[in-house]
């Protein structure tokens, strides 16, 4: 019997080990970069404001931020000069946060109907 009470408890340690803790507050006033098309965009959050950096800097999109919650935010694109950008200023995307693991931020994105999941990776702090 002790070892199935042993057994159980070891399943249970697992169990509770394997669950994701969100502390999405830690994407505010952070840097992060993804992959687009075999390059690196770099991505900042500001509290209220959000700026993604393409082609080493040369091109942008900027855009508001409404926190819904600490793992959810919309973002209203409010300028940008990246060419051949398909969404217009004032377009609302929609962000979950899935999971954090490390340094890496799961996602998942839906605009008008369609949704799809990334993953960015943090390069540093701007409070540090």
């Amino acid at each position: 019997m002790k070892k199935v009470y042993k057994l159980i408890f070891l399943f249970s340690l697992v169990a509770l080990m394997s669950f994701d803790k969100k502390d999405c507050s830690s994407l505010k006033n952070s840097t992060f970069k993804y992959r687009y098309a075999k390059k690196d965009v770099l991505v900042v959050f500001g509290v209220n404001d959000y700026v993604e950096y393409h082609n080493n800097k040369e091109h942008y999109i900027k855009s508001d931020i409404e926190w819904k919650s600490d793992c959810e935010y919309n973002l209203i694109i409010k300028e940008t000069n990246l060419p051949d950008f398909p969404f217009k200023v004032g377009t609302k995307l929609q962000i979950k946060i899935n999971s954090i693991r490390g340094r890496k931020v799961y996602y998942t994105s839906s605009l008008g109907g369609r949704s799809w999941e990334g993953r960015m990776t943090r390069v540093n702090n701007r409070n540090r």
